[in-house]
């Protein structure tokens, strides 16, 4: 009966059926929130408005903006590191590649807040860490461990486009560089890390918008010091029922990530890069 229905749809349902079906998603659930949002940030029908954007322009505002952003940056450049040296792994050393890819698939299917529980215990004074070695770490609610946190949590979504971007080399590219003499090294630098930019591109913008954007990692990692935009917001609305100081947070953050990623666009063309995934 699936395969009948299936045979059924498949003259009906074409390309541009399962886009409109994507962009309809998109445009109902994150488009349309957003622009909800500007009207209430605004607050034009009461006695001050623009006064949540005024207040959402001093210090300790402005600090959380930078620091989500300057997190944002550490992280994806922490998470980047650890994820090509993965991915190199899994496209040229790995003999078991289905069972190295689970390894990296599997974390997937963790929810977030059990991972950053896990690191959590893992550094805690009473944690295994300190029973092994004996040394009391003291790197819990600090930048440090917001960095590892969100690292550990999204290196997984940087692994599997460099993967992609590795794997898709040309093995007679790199045959024909080392029989040309170059070393291992040179062929690295060469050959294949140009080949699989598109990749660590890729990687780099899915890592630093989900970082950038991250609640749950400073929250359970990190302390007062190291909070970030969406922990603001999250006090702004939940705790302070500050609907409008809300809104207009978000709005601000929404056209800082864009503007960063126009900008990011004129070094890097995102649609040329995302085409060769």
């Amino acid at each position: 009966m699936t395969r009948t229905v299936g045979e059924q749809l498949g003259g009906r349902v074409g390309n541009r059926h399962l886009a409109a079906l994507g962009l309809g998603f998109v445009g109902v659930f994150f488009v349309l929130p957003i622009l909800l949002l500007v009207p209430e940030s605004l607050a034009l029908g009461t006695s001050a408005p623009f006064q949540a954007y005024s207040r959402a322009m001093q210090g300790i505002y402005v600090n959380a903006f930078v620091r989500s952003f300057l997190y944002g940056i550490m992280t994806t450049v922490a998470t980047l590191s650890l994820a090509y040296l993965i991915a190199y792994y899994l496209a040229f050393a790995a003999r078991r590649i289905r069972m190295a890819m689970t390894l990296v698939i599997v974390p997937l299917w963790i929810a977030y807040i059990v991972r950053y529980f896990g690191i959590l215990l893992f550094f805690s004074p009473a944690g295994p860490l300190a029973d092994a070695t004996g040394y009391e770490p003291s790197i819990l609610f600090t930048t440090p461990a917001v960095v590892i946190g969100l690292a550990n949590v999204y290196l997984p979504f940087a692994v599997l486009p460099i993967y992609n971007s590795l794997n898709a080399i040309d093995r007679e590219l790199v045959s024909a560089s080392r029989v040309l003499g170059a070393t291992n090294w040179r062929t690295i630098i060469s050959v294949i890390f140009p080949l699989s930019l598109p990749g660590l591109v890729a990687a780099g913008l899915i890592v630093f918008i989900l970082a950038a954007g991250s609640f749950l990692g400073p929250a359970v990692l990190g302390g007062p010091k190291q909070t970030m935009i969406a922990n603001v917001i999250a006090q702004a609305f939940l705790d302070n029922f500050n609907i409008q100081f809300a809104s207009a947070l978000a709005i601000i953050y929404t056209v800082l990530l864009v503007g960063l990623l126009l900008v990011f666009n004129t070094a890097f063309d995102l649609r040329e890069v995302l085409g060769n995934i």
